[in-house]
């Protein structure tokens, strides 16, 4: 059963966390496992913990012939091989991949075949397992027929549903026969502790939603309960009518969320005469206070809840048994409430602590305060009525990032750079420009995919030149899929490098600008795809790019920045302080990857995107990220837009996050490292491929 349960629950709780435009209907599950896909972390683990639990199952399976239990095991094995073979990206294909998911396949398919003798009982039988192996095998054939079509991915997940399902029901089969064994005493007594603390936990968590907890400082309150949502694991929420503040930890304990108010004594602190944001924040002392108390009470609850829980079970099996529980049953019980509720305040101790270096996020219209706090000037002279909220709201924002984001070493700032991608030939250089003077930006960085079709007239109708040469800050650039209509076409890359605030970092085939920014060093190299081709060998081409790049850069000091156009371009690149990159059209952050949005919501070809029948439209969001460089040259801070639509020149966010610079440019400090500062003018050196400079010291 835990090899259904881990199989169809890994793609499932998968596609939950992808882009919003994965299609379950239409994309395999190896999808989900795809080079460059968000969080494909989750699938891939789905499938080495399916693998072995089907290897468990062909082990425990003793009533059936060696063949069949070699041919399950091998099933298992080559399920966790896939995890080692995934696919190069969304919508591609590789061979080693489709070998091992059809060995994986026909081999869950034969096994029951296999393994079938006289002398078995249930499903074992030859007569079951044969017609079971016969229906199995024309299932997977038929995965054959349907590749490609609108609803391969549905019927691919109905067929490995069967296969992993199938174990299952001869396991229980089995089971049934055997007369509903468990095992030894001692067996028994683990698995009820463990199913007492599984019902325990959530005992626990309802009773802190139940009767939530209260905590008060001079000015505010706030309830706070434990999330049974298990998508809300390490998450501090703070829900507002404005929007949402989340903090999002490293660890493995229940979210928190907590509802924030304004006391009635507010209003009287307001009425005092200078009274100013400063003066609401609560002191250090009042926030230890009470989240000591929320602490202790919000543990009392869970305990009394996972208690009651443990009762109504003994309870409820002295009803249905007309006997009084024995006493290891007893024990069990009081274990699991121990197990529940200290192994729950050790993992809340252990995630939400400062060292953890949690996100900062905010949404809906709390994001405009949070990011524009010279608002509240505005505010003040125009409604004392709204003053008060908002000002809680930013003195709330700002206690949450003093007391859970850890504060690295002051650093000064001495750059700030904005990223941008996949353009696709929509001129919102208006709307780059008013953020450049907002968020007071030094350089702009594009990932790529400034134009759909890779002409340069393209580049020149839609009026990019003109918008570029009107930031009038530096706009560094590196070609993307779109750019080009053949691998060694570079016109787009060189009308971009005739625009006078404009360098591309990669010019020629065999040639890269290096370019240093007061004392930042940024590089990078263009996607070797091209609009039009076939889009596969995208990995292949990808690390043929790389190489040469890193090859190229090999002897020269490590830089600060590379930018490329795809994610895999750039994944786990050395001794590399930032690796920016774009194409996939939603913003993801993979350890010092930092993948930008589409600063566009993918152009005037591709903004809108086609719903259910009858549904409407809907559009991609627009993102972009500013990411801000300290005097020792590392990241200090990358804050993370994205929005749905434009007021008047301006976006209106939807949502704003906020990480530590520390969390992405992991490089370790160095004793009397070199400084960077802001700076007027871009230095460029030409760097030559190993290939170049070799056939110009032959000449």
């Amino acid at each position: 059963m835990g090899a259904a349960v881990t199989f169809i629950g890994g793609w499932l709780l998968a596609q939950a966390m992808v882009a919003a435009d994965f299609d379950p209907v239409r994309e395999p599950i190896g999808a989900l496992a795809a080079t460059g896909v968000p969080h494909r972390w989750v699938m891939t683990t789905a499938l080495v913990l399916t693998g072995v639990l089907h290897v468990a199952t062909a082990w425990c399976l003793t009533g059936m012939r060696p063949l069949g239990r070699a041919a399950l095991a091998a099933a298992g094995a080559a399920t966790v091989a896939l995890a080692a073979v995934p696919l190069p990206a969304r919508g591609a294909g590789s061979a080693a991949n489709t070998v091992v998911t059809a060995v994986a396949f026909v081999l869950l398919a034969v096994w029951p075949r296999l393994g079938s003798h006289p002398r078995s009982w249930g499903l074992l039988r030859p007569r079951p397992a044969r017609w079971a192996s016969l229906a199995m095998l024309v299932a997977v054939a038929s995965l054959a027929l349907t590749q490609g079509r609108s609803f391969s991915g549905a019927h691919e997940r109905i067929v490995t549903s069967a296969l992993v399902l199938w174990p299952v029901a001869t396991a229980v089969a089995a089971w049934i026969r055997a007369g509903w064994p468990i095992g030894s005493p001692q067996s028994k007594h683990v698995l009820s502790t463990v199913a007492f603390s599984v019902l325990a936990l959530i005992g626990g968590l309802t009773a802190t939603n139940l009767a939530p907890v209260t905590a008060q400082t001079d000015y505010y309150q706030a309830t706070v309960s434990l999330s049974p949502d298990p998508r809300a694991v390490n998450t501090i929420r703070v829900p507002t009518i404005l929007g949402d503040v989340s903090l999002g930890y490293q660890g493995a304990a229940p979210g928190i969320v907590t509802s924030p108010q304004i006391r009635a004594e507010i209003t009287e602190a307001l009425a005092q005469p200078g009274m100013s944001a400063s003066g609401l924040q609560p002191s250090d002392e009042e926030i230890t206070d009470a989240v000591e108390r929320a602490a202790v009470a919000l543990g009392t609850r869970f305990l009394i809840g996972a208690g009651v829980t443990g009762a109504l079970i003994l309870i409820g099996y002295t009803l249905v048994r007309h006997r009084r529980p024995r006493l290891w049953l007893l024990v069990s019980a009081l274990l699991a409430v121990a197990i529940a509720s200290v192994g729950t305040s050790a993992a809340i101790g252990s995630t939400y602590r400062v060292d953890r270096q949690p996100t900062f996020a905010t949404t809906g219209a709390l994001t405009a305060v949070q990011s524009n706090l010279a608002i509240l000037d505005d505010v003040e002279a125009r409604s004392v009525q709204v003053a008060p909220y908002l000002r809680n709201l930013i003195v709330l924002s700002g206690a949450l990032q003093e007391n859970y984001v850890e504060q690295g070493p002051e650093r000064d700032i001495a750059l700030r750079a904005l990223l941008v991608s996949d353009i696709h030939g929509a001129n919102y250089y208006p709307l780059m420009r008013s953020i450049i003077e907002a968020e007071a930006v030094d350089v702009v960085i594009d990932t790529g995919d400034i134009i759909n079709f890779g002409s340069p007239a393209e580049l020149a109708a839609s009026g990019l030149r003109d918008g570029i040469a009107s930031l009038q800050v530096p706009y560094v650039f590196v070609r993307g899929n779109h750019d080009a209509r053949s691998e060694y076409d570079y016109d787009v890359v060189n009308a971009i490098a005739s625009i006078p605030n404009a360098y591309v970092l990669q010019p020629s085939p065999e040639t890269y600008t290096e370019i240093d920014f007061g004392g930042l060093r940024i590089g990078g190299f263009n996607d070797p795809r091209y609009f039009g081709d076939s889009g596969s060998r995208s990995l292949e081409l990808q690390e043929a790019a790389r190489q040469q790049f890193l090859d190229a850069f090999g002897e020269r000091p490590p830089l600060d920045v590379v930018v490329s156009h795809e994610p895999w371009a750039v994944a786990e690149l050395p001794d590399v302080g930032v690796a920016l990159n774009g194409h996939m059209h939603t913003p993801d952050l993979q350890g010092n990857r930092v993948q930008a949005g589409t600063f566009t919501g993918g152009g005037p070809f591709s903004h809108f995107r086609q719903q259910q029948p009858g549904e409407e439209l809907t559009g991609q969001p627009y993102a972009f990220d500013v990411l801000t460089f300290g005097t020792d040259c590392r990241l200090s801070t990358l804050t993370r837009f994205q929005y749905r639509n434009i007021v008047r020149g301006r976006p209106a966010y939807d949502d704003i996050t906020l990480v530590n610079g520390s969390r992405v440019d992991t490089r370790p400090l160095e004793e009397g490292a070199r400084q960077c500062h802001p700076a007027d003018d871009v230095r460029e050196t030409m760097v030559l491929s190993v290939t170049e400079s070799t056939n110009t010291g032959e000449g």
